[in-house]
Formats: structure tokens, C-alpha cells, sequence
């Protein structure tokens, strides 16, 4: 994956949480639920990610609801 292709992907995934809170839904909530979701799933080789997806969508979260992000 390129650094373009990953930038793409983080903006989509900032995108969805900014839609998903312009909704009413509770960003928090659903952040921690996709990362208990993901801990849960057996993923083989792609297990070795997960602790960097539930980073990205952590950061991703963080990022529409203004945190500074410079100790990230």
C-alpha cells in the first residue's frame, strides 16, 4: 500500500466518524465497539495489524472531535 493509498483510507475513515457524529451517534461508543469487534475477529496473517488499525481508528476518532493530536 502506498502512503498516498493509506492517507486515502485514514480521510475515509475520518469521514465516516464525522458523518456517524453529525447523526447523533456517540463517536466514542462506536470507536471502542469496532475495536472490541476487531480484537474479537480471527483474522489469520492480517492479525498482526490489528493493534495498529484499532490505532488509526482511535487517532481517526480523536481527529473529528478536535483533540490535539501532537502527543499521538
Amino acid at each position: 500500500m502506498t502512503d498516498k493509498h493509506a492517507m486515502e483510507l485514514k480521510q475515509a475513515l475520518v469521514a465516516v466518524f464525522a458523518t456517524a457524529a453529525s447523526m447523533g451517534i456517540d463517536i466514542d461508543e462506536l470507536s471502542e465497539q469496532a475495536a472490541s469487534d476487531l480484537a474479537d475477529e480471527e483474522a489469520g496473517w492480517l492479525d498482526q495489524f490489528k493493534p495498529g488499525a484499532v490505532h488509526e481508528i482511535r487517532y481517526c476518532r480523536d481527529m473529528v472531535k478536535g483533540f490535539d493530536l501532537v502527543d499521538h
